[in-house]
This record gives C-alpha cells, structure tokens and sequence, in this order.
C-alpha cells in the first residue's frame, strides 16, 4: 500500500494528502481499517522535518503495538479492548 510520501509501519499508514502539512493517519489490520485522524503541520516552511515528524509517528506506533502484543496475554485487538 506504500506510496511514494506514505509512510508505513505495521498496521500503520500515514498517507500524503494534496496539502502539504497535512497527512492522514491509519489503521490498517485486516478487517479493522480505520482512520485514526489527521496529522497537521504547524509551519508551511519546514515541510521536511513534518516528514521526518510524520514517520516517527507511525515507527513510534508500530512499535508500541508489537511491544504491547508481546506482553503475556495482554494487548488490545485494535479496537481498545484488552484481548482474553
């Protein structure tokens, strides 16, 4: 699903939008696809460090997520419940 300016990492997509400080951000395990929300620049001129921003984000939740799964029997199923 990557694109080109889409960054991904696990279940998590930020896609590229037509204005350039803005990116939408994804949750996609199958069968759980959401929209989680819009990420938005605070300055037109550092679009370069929004990016940068804007991929740790989505590095910074995947490994969130994977840390979680790890744990014994706890975790959320990507719907905010704890997983039995």
């Amino acid at each position: 699903m990557s694109k080109p300016g889409n960054h991904s990492a696990g279940h998590y997509v930020a896609t590229s939008t037509v204005d350039s400080a803005r990116r939408n951000l994804f949750y996609m395990a199958p069968g759980k696809e959401r929209h989680i929300g819009t990420l938005v620049g605070g300055s037109r001129t550092r679009i370069a460090q929004f990016d940068v921003d804007c991929e740790r984000i989505v590095l910074a939740l995947a490994h969130y997520e994977a840390t979680v799964s790890s744990i014994e029997g706890a975790g959320d199923d990507g719907d905010g419940e704890k997983k039995t």
